[in-house]
């Protein structure tokens, strides 16, 4: 599968805020650290390793960076929450992610539960309410694939409520709604899921960007797909090409990088030859070859046309 769904992704571009530059005006402007002496631990250059580590997949030793900055915040006796809540409530959602990641990439579950402590702490701690949120979504998720679906659920349906006064609006709408009803459908409840894709279809046209648009419209009309929807696949399906389509029009192949309307235009053909819907494919495969003439897949795609 090449378009990923809207779950770690999404939280990777969207939840994890840039802790060094956060580190970095609240400690001077408090004019705690500065001016280092040759005996203070640099603080920066631990987040930022980890933060290279973390982005090169390198989950355990990132943690291990994190945790060093982690002990080397200054404490001060007075009420600077600032240094002595809002770091460590960064630090530890770092660290709960990378305990995430490490879970699925390694196949341990233990790395949730670690994850989980990490994250439950970073919610109760912070300060700001897009803290709360960012750890409250990162908890329901290492909730869901632990396979804890009702807990998971509940945390899902506090932050539907918050979701769309976010300031990470664009994004988090997309994540909460389908997380939610994805959710529903883990616990057999098909009419709750079906009632939260319904109004996540229409969250998609007023509340996400145009290219969000289209990164959301692909998984639910997968979930769509999976619920045998045949008429609401059509249709999601349907926006998805007119969203790619006018997206690559007004800014070229180079919007957003090419690989997922190359790629997500090469899948929706072959769903499309899969509904047996022929007519559907070969215009979705031409439109992939008109924007994208030296496509990996264009062989492939002949021998498919030439099949029709």
């Amino acid at each position: 599968m090449i378009v990923k769904e809207i779950t770690m992704t999404i939280l990777m571009k969207v939840l994890i805020s840039n802790i060094v530059g956060v580190l970095t005006v609240g400690l001077l402007g408090c004019g705690c650290l500065y001016p280092f002496t040759p005996q203070s631990p640099n603080l920066y250059a631990d987040v930022y390793k980890a933060n290279d580590l973390r982005d090169s997949g390198k989950y355990e030793a990132a943690i291990v960076k994190y945790e060093q900055a982690l002990k080397k915040l200054p404490r001060f006796p007075v009420n600077t929450k600032v240094i002595n809540i809002s770091f460590p409530t960064f630090l530890k959602y770092h660290i709960a992610f990378c305990y995430t990641k490490l879970a699925e990439v390694e196949g341990d579950v233990s790395f949730y539960i670690k994850a989980e402590a990490s994250v439950k702490e970073s919610y109760e701690t912070a300060i700001l309410a897009s803290d709360r949120e960012k750890a409250l979504y990162l908890w329901a998720y290492i909730l869901f694939k632990q396979g804890r679906y009702a807990e998971a659920r509940a945390k899902y349906e506090g932050l539907v409520e918050t979701a769309l006064q976010s300031e990470y609006r664009d994004d988090f709408t997309a994540v909460v709604w389908y997380a939610l009803g994805k959710t529903h459908l883990k616990l057999g409840d098909e009419a709750a899921a079906r009632r939260v894709f319904a109004e996540f279809e229409v969250l998609i046209e007023t509340a996400l960007s145009s290219y969000n648009t289209s990164e959301a419209l692909y998984p639910l009309g997968k979930e769509y797909l999976k619920l045998g929807d045949e008429a609401a696949t059509r249709r999601v399906f349907g926006k998805l090409e007119g969203r790619i389509e006018a997206d690559l029009q007004r800014f070229g192949v180079r919007f957003h990088g090419v690989d997922f309307y190359e790629n997500t235009l090469y899948e929706l053909g072959n769903i499309y030859m899969e509904l047996g819907e022929n007519a559907f494919a070969r215009r979705v495969f031409t439109q992939l070859l008109k924007h994208f003439p030296d496509s990996p897949h264009k062989a492939e795609v002949g021998r498919l046309l030439q099949k029709q």
